[in-house]
């Protein structure tokens, strides 16, 4: 099984998208009166089925680096399913928070949707943002099996795993290769200059469509571009096998 992970993009354009569609579900109705009462608690958002609704999807294109906005769950790429922004039409819905879907977890005709707070959101953005990088050295030991290599120049032989600060799944793929005794390099879309750029060289040496590099991680296993956490994938491309 693929496993993948959505996230909303915390590069500086990415996270003012995020902070616009915020401010749009406060903004408020001529009509309405200049200070509202904040609800008690985050309304319940209701769930979404595959047909649309009143309702937008929004998901992080990994190739792009934008928000795609879609309106059914059919128009958003296996990879990105994982956690999908939800913005709902009716005004009671929209405020100082945001809602989520796991488009991946399907329960009868209906897909669960749940609520976040925005200063939770802003905290795991906090938690995300990358320390400062130590001073250069002289020289780096080759990486021992099950670390992470030296982000130095890698091959097509090399294995890299592109992807973001708190990807779940991306930890789990560096977790498995760990346990393989493969050694690997990580490469943090959002934080290393670069990252993207040579994510994309490699899928192309490689055939691989850049519209199929949806979500996170993407993996780069001997020539193979795999995209999710997929074991038995992963298993075939260190063996040399398509």
């Amino acid at each position: 099984m693929k496993l993948c992970c959505f996230r909303f993009g915390f590069s500086a354009a990415a996270w003012a998208m995020v902070a616009a569609l915020t401010a749009l579900g406060c903004s408020k109705a001529p009509d309405e009166p200049a200070v509202q009462a904040a609800p008690a608690a985050i309304p319940q958002p209701p769930p979404i089925g595959d047909e649309a609704g009143a309702h937008t999807l929004r998901y992080f294109a990994v190739a792009s680096g934008q928000l795609e906005t879609v309106r059914t769950p059919a128009e958003v790429p296996e990879g990105a399913r994982g956690q999908v922004l939800v913005t709902y039409d009716d005004p009671a819905l929209q405020g100082p928070w945001l809602y989520v879907a796991d488009l991946t977890q399907k329960q009868g005709a209906h897909y669960a949707v749940r609520s976040m707070a925005r200063e939770e959101l802003e905290a795991q953005v906090a938690a995300a943002r990358p320390k400062p990088a130590p001073g250069p050295v002289a020289a780096q030991a080759p990486a021992a099996a099950g670390q992470p290599a030296a982000a130095a120049a890698t091959s097509d032989q090399d294995v890299v795993i592109f992807r973001t600060a708190w990807c779940g799944y991306c930890k789990k793929a560096a977790e498995y290769l760990k346990l393989k005794g493969v050694a690997f390099v990580e490469k943090d879309l959002e934080a290393d200059p670069g990252a993207r750029q040579d994510m994309l060289q490699r899928a192309q040496r490689a055939g691989f469509p850049a519209n199929r590099l949806q979500g996170v991680p993407i993996l780069s296993v001997k020539g193979k571009i795999i995209p999710g956490f997929d074991r038995n994938a992963i298993d075939r491309a260190l063996a040399g096998q398509g």
